[in-house]
């Protein structure tokens, strides 16, 4: 449920986003011709991607922090999620914002990582490509009766 709410969320930010941006486009005028960024529409695009990923990971950490009662938790999702909309009132310097909004992000990114049950055994073990071998056998036959005491 903290994946798909926090998904989805993030898909309507990037969609309004997206829009406002597509409008910006249509004109009159060209952006950055009078002082403005001429990197506004990468910026954007970015920005945009990054917003998409934070909802996800404020998601996942605002569930469990809601189930767990951990409100020192509740209050950080709430302050990232405070300064990275504050990032964006940095009108002129569009590329400035992108980098703390990243620190931001990756920090958000591996702490719902570790929040939703993950390792770095587990993701080692992903990258190594290697198959553990189970020598277990489990056998299983619905027509055994339970035995009885």
């Amino acid at each position: 449920m903290a994946y798909v709410s926090g998904l989805s969320f993030g898909i309507i930010s990037g969609v309004f986003s997206v829009i406002n941006i597509l409008a910006d486009s249509i004109g009159p005028g060209i952006v950055g011709i009078h002082g403005d960024s001429p990197y506004y529409f990468i910026t954007s695009a970015f920005l945009t991607m990054a917003v998409v990923f934070l909802h996800t990971f404020w998601g996942v950490i605002f569930f469990d922090a809601c189930e767990r009662q951990r409100y020192w938790s509740l209050v950080l999702v709430v302050a990232s999620h405070l300064v990275t909309s504050g990032l964006t009132f940095l009108n002129p310097w569009y590329q400035a914002s992108l980098i703390p909004i990243y620190i931001i992000t990756i920090s958000m990114g591996v702490w719902a990582f570790f929040t939703a049950g993950s390792s770095l055994h587990n993701v080692l073990a992903c990258l190594s490509c290697k198959q553990e071998e189970d020598n277990r056998v489990m056998v299983y036959s619905a027509l055994q009766v339970p035995v009885e005491d």
